[in-house]
C-alpha cells in the first residue's frame, strides 16, 4: 500500500481503488466528433435570417415613431379633451336637439376642473338651448349658435379662460 506524506510528515494510506466508481463516472473521449460542416451552415444561416428579420422589424418600429413626430411637430400635440355627458334638449313642441360635445382645453387645464361642473353646464345649456327655435338649429350657421351657448354655459359655469374650442361630435335636430 502507498503512502502519501504532508509537510508534517504524518504518513496516509492510499485508498484502494473503488471499482463500483469507476464503472459509473462518466468517459469522456479526448477528442470530440467535429461538426458537419452541412449542419454548422444551417444553423449559421438560420441565425443571420433571424437576425435580419429582427433588424427589418425593428427598422420599422422606428419609421413609425420618427412618422408619429413629424407629424406632432406639424400639428402640435395632441389637444387635451372633456367630453360632455350627450344630452337631449327638448326645443319646444314636438322637438328635440340631440347632442353631444367634447371641451378643447386649454393647457395645463386638467378634465375634471370642467367635468365637476358638468351638471351645472347640462342645466344652463337646457335653459338657453331650450328657448332657441328649431329653425336657427337646422339652418345655416346651427353650429356657431350652439357652440356660442356652450362657451357661454362654460364659462359662466366653471370659469373663463378653461377651453380653447369646442368639437361637436354629433347634433341631431329630431
Amino acid at each position: 500500500m502507498a503512502t502519501h506524506r504532508t509537510l508534517h510528515g504524518t504518513p496516509y494510506p492510499t485508498p484502494p481503488p473503488d471499482r463500483v466508481r469507476d464503472e459509473l463516472s462518466v468517459r469522456h473521449e479526448p477528442h470530440p466528433e467535429a461538426a458537419h460542416p452541412t449542419r454548422l451552415l444551417i444553423v449559421v444561416l438560420i441565425s443571420l435570417l433571424t437576425l435580419a428579420g429582427l433588424a427589418y422589424g425593428g427598422g420599422i418600429a422606428v419609421d413609425r415613431i420618427l412618422e408619429q413626430r413629424r407629424i406632432e411637430a406639424r400639428m402640435g400635440p395632441k389637444p387635451r379633451l372633456a367630453q360632455l355627458p350627450a344630452m337631449e334638449v327638448p326645443l319646444g313642441a314636438s322637438r328635440a336637439v340631440e347632442m353631444q360635445v367634447s371641451l378643447v382645453l386649454a393647457p395645463k387645464i386638467e378634465p375634471d376642473r370642467v367635468l365637476r361642473y358638468q351638471d351645472r353646464i347640462a342645466d344652463r345649456l337646457f335653459q338657453t338651448v331650450g328657448q332657441t327655435d328649431s329653425e336657427i338649429l337646422t339652418g345655416p350657421g346651427s353650429a356657431a349658435f350652439l357652440k356660442g351657448r356652450i362657451r357661454d354655459a362654460v364659462n359662466r359655469e366653471a370659469g373663463t379662460g378653461l377651453i380653447r374650442d369646442i368639437y361637436i361630435e354629433r347634433m341631431v335636430v329630431k
